[in-house]
């Protein structure tokens, strides 16, 4: 039954949404849709990927991973293709890391490598969102306001990252699943650990991931704002700055499938204390939904290019290296 509650609630979510604005008005907005901001935002989400994939072969180098940019690129675009059907915002994470598991053969590592990809693009934009929230119109969400949301999300952040890079308690942990039925993930454990640890001596490179994570929050921004012309919309590029990082954040609470419908309801209630109408609203963040699937559809091409082996995507069953 949990299985199903994620599609239940973006359905109620998307069917509450619709219920309250025209569909028909909707569909006015996207068919005056001017397809040259479209285009280059597509081409810049694009471009946002790669830097994202330069970020992943920065964070390769701590856990003595070498693997061609390019490889890497085809892997990260094949995550953004899965990441269209798999029913969390990082299903396509665990496609990179069995991808990259398959081709060097450690993955421990390369499954820590794509998580802290992850982590510290998480990282950037909690202090985006943080930021943000300071200047954002006064909204409520989940029953809190965006400011109170973004600092407690960011303090679940940090202490979340304390308590994985802890000798100690990873030492409690040991001992807790050494006795059985747990005592059979003890290497596992121990491999994830041992591949965390080489980022607390890696500085430089956790510092260079991190800028380049704002640069592609940036990216992010730029697109909206195209869609943004795309639609004859105008709105100030300070706005947009200031709404989508929390829109970003919000998509990534696990209370849908994908964020979806999240998104949505926050472009309308963001957007709409500037005095964009609901319909537009909408429109604009359903235009964003149709960037990152256009965007995505070369991970198709690259996921087809790949080795037949690596295209079995089932049957992992360790995650230790040797």
């Amino acid at each position: 039954m949990t299985r199903w509650l994620k599609p239940l609630v973006t359905l109620a979510l998307y069917a509450l949404v619709f219920y309250w604005t025209d569909a028909s008005a909707i569909a006015g907005e996207l068919g005056r849709v001017k397809l040259e901001p479209l285009a280059v935002g597509v081409l810049l989400y694009m471009a946002g990927q790669a830097v994202s994939s330069w970020k992943w072969l920065i964070l390769l180098r701590p856990v003595r991973l070498d693997v061609p940019y390019l490889k890497i690129l085809a892997f990260y675009f094949t995550g953004m293709f899965f990441n269209l059907f798999l029913p969390t915002i990082v299903g396509g994470d665990a496609v990179k890391a069995v991808l990259l598991a398959r081709e060097t053969g450690a993955p421990a590592r390369a499954t820590m490598s794509v998580f802290m990809e992850r982590n510290i693009g998480l990282c950037a934009l909690l202090i985006v969102a943080i930021g943000a929230a300071e200047l954002a119109p006064r909204v409520e969400l989940f029953g809190m306001s965006l400011r109170v949301l973004t600092w407690l999300l960011a303090a679940g952040y940090a202490a979340a990252n304390i308590v994985l890079m802890s000798p100690l308690v990873y030492r409690i942990a040991d001992r807790v699943i050494a006795a059985p039925p747990l005592a059979r993930l003890r290497h596992r454990a121990d491999s994830l650990y041992q591949a965390i640890m080489p980022y607390k001596s890696a500085p430089g490179r956790i510092l260079a991931a991190v800028g380049l994570s704002f640069i592609f929050q940036g990216i992010v921004i730029a697109v909206v704002f195209l869609n943004a012309r795309a639609l004859a919309l105008d709105v100030p590029l300070p706005a947009v700055a200031v709404f989508v990082p929390l829109v970003s954040l919000a998509g990534m609470v696990p209370a849908s499938v994908n964020g979806l419908g999240v998104r949505e309801a926050l472009y309308i209630l963001l957007f709409g204390r500037i005095g964009v109408p609901v319909e537009t609203a909408l429109s604009l963040a359903l235009l964003y939904l149709a960037v990152t699937f256009l965007a995505s559809l070369p991970g198709e091409l690259a996921y087809l290019m790949q080795p037949a082996r690596a295209r079995e995507l089932t049957g992992e069953r360790t995650a230790t290296d040797s």
